[in-house]
């Protein structure tokens, strides 16, 4: 595993890890987000501007993070909770 030096250091691993994980990774077309990257969970996805806001939870807890604490910080997106965990299990020591 490789350490995690900074928040746009976290962000890029995550996309890079993500592709070769075989999960899509697109651009954001509308919202707040809309030019961002974006992952492709299946049922929900995660942009760059929720990855920014997941990362000090991470940081702080590791991958052994609590759903509650996921969903408080991007809420209704259960379904992208467990690819979270596995593409930050291989970018977060």
């Amino acid at each position: 595993m490789t350490k995690i030096i900074n928040v746009n250091d976290f962000v890029n691993r995550f996309f890079e890890t993500a592709e070769k994980l075989g999960y899509d990774v697109e651009v954001c077309k509308r919202g707040e987000a809309r030019g961002k990257k974006q992952i492709d969970f299946g049922n929900k996805k995660l942009h760059e501007l929720h990855l920014r806001k997941l990362y000090p939870m991470l940081i702080e807890n590791g991958i052994d993070f609590s759903y509650d604490a996921f969903n408080d910080i991007v809420p209704g997106r259960p379904c992208a909770v467990k690819g979270f965990r596995e593409i930050s299990a291989t970018i977060v020591c």
